[in-house]
């Protein structure tokens, strides 16, 4: 995959990810950062993708995808976190995009 269309991409493979991680038991909600506040109130872009990021990776045919989420105590986070990454994985591949991406979830709260 080309730089061309990497907005258009980057977006596409966050709200599949925001999809996937959304259906994922133990996620409680995705969890933005200070930065996704400000651009999303600034930009007025999409909320949902809040606590998603989405960057090129090291060369021009691979991804690497964060994600951020509040995990519910009813659940072993261990077990939630290692869903959340397979669900990434699996929804980048549908989506058709890039094998080599990246991911890295991390839990910033429990409720």
């Amino acid at each position: 995959m080309t730089r061309n269309g990497t907005g258009a991409t980057r977006d596409r493979l966050a709200l599949a990810a925001v999809d996937a991680v959304e259906r994922v038991p133990g996620v409680a909600f995705l969890r933005p950062g200070i930065a996704d506040l400000v651009r999303a109130s600034y930009a007025s872009r999409d909320r949902r993708k809040s606590g998603i990021r989405v960057r090129p990776g090291g060369d021009s045919s691979s991804w690497h995808i964060e994600v951020q989420f509040v995990a519910r105590r009813t659940h072993r986070t261990l077990d939630v976190t290692r869903a959340v990454r397979e669900a990434v994985l699996g929804a980048v591949a549908e989506a058709g995009d890039p094998a080599r991406t990246t991911v890295t979830v991390t839990v910033t709260g429990l409720v």
